[in-house]
């Protein structure tokens, strides 16, 4: 089976579509071939990819369409994408009110089912809790929390540590877990300070935390043209430190 990398937090804003589309092109750059699943309703990562959102979770999970039928060509190469629209969250709701079991559901249909399987499955996810989320959670080998250098997004980094305990304690998950920080601005004091907050938090945990990703304009710009920074600006610091939390995620699965 495909390695499977969440990424999640349950706070919005902090970065995770622009972490899964860096990542997965990243990956992709190392010969692998990635498959990425939008399971945020606002559909994200096709715009982020050039592409347009389409309600591929709703179709392969209530539609009963086959895998093959949702999943889209990024256009680059080994990088394919289940799309997501805001119909992903009425898939949830319809699932959990026929009594299915969202998290077998899950790894059932994005994680085994896999005709010529991909290296690795990376799940965007939105900040709610439970539901897709959860179950993106539970099959993960590799969970990567992007942390926002501010004082709020400390508290979604705390939320979602404990609904990987609570997994841990229901569900005997064994996955690893790693912390990003993003939107570092070294030059700013309370930047500086969250950031020491944040290996704080995680220091008694021993969970790895990645190379902090600056706060840069050309994030911004890449996704406003649907590209990724190592297509929109590959000799840039954004690129390079996107290229080494790729090497620090090759290492950690």
């Amino acid at each position: 089976m495909p390695k499977v990398i969440t990424v999640a937090s349950q706070k919005g804003g902090v970065g995770k579509t622009t972490t899964v589309i860096n990542l997965a092109h990243g990956l992709t750059l190392r010969n692998k071939t990635v498959a990425a699943v939008d399971f945020d309703p606002q559909g994200q990562v096709a715009i982020a990819l050039g592409i347009n959102p389409e309600p591929g979770i709703f179709n392969v999970l209530v539609s009963e369409l086959s895998l093959a039928q949702v999943v889209r060509a990024s256009s680059r190469k080994g990088l394919w994408l289940i799309p997501g629209d805001k119909r992903t969250l009425t898939a949830q709701v319809v699932l959990q009110a026929e009594g299915h079991d969202v998290l077998k559901t899950v790894e059932d249909t994005f994680v085994k089912s896999w005709n010529g399987q991909p290296d690795f499955v990376i799940f965007d996810t939105a900040p709610s809790v439970g539901g897709f989320q959860e179950a993106a959670l539970s099959v993960a080998d590799l969970v990567i929390i992007p942390a926002a250098t501010d004082h709020l997004a400390l508290f979604g980094l705390t939320g979602l540590l404990e609904t990987l305990d609570n997994l841990q304690q229901r569900h005997g998950w064994l996955g690893r877990v790693a912390v990003l920080p993003t939107f570092y601005d070294k030059v700013t004091r309370a930047s500086r300070d969250n950031l020491k907050k944040i290996a704080a938090q995680i220091a008694a945990l021993d969970f790895p935390m990645f190379t902090p990703i600056h706060r840069a304009t050309k994030l911004r710009e890449a996704a406003a043209e649907g590209q990724t920074i190592f297509e929109y600006d590959p000799t840039g610091r954004a690129a390079q430190e996107y290229a080494d939390l790729v090497w620090k995620v090759l290492e950690e699965v």
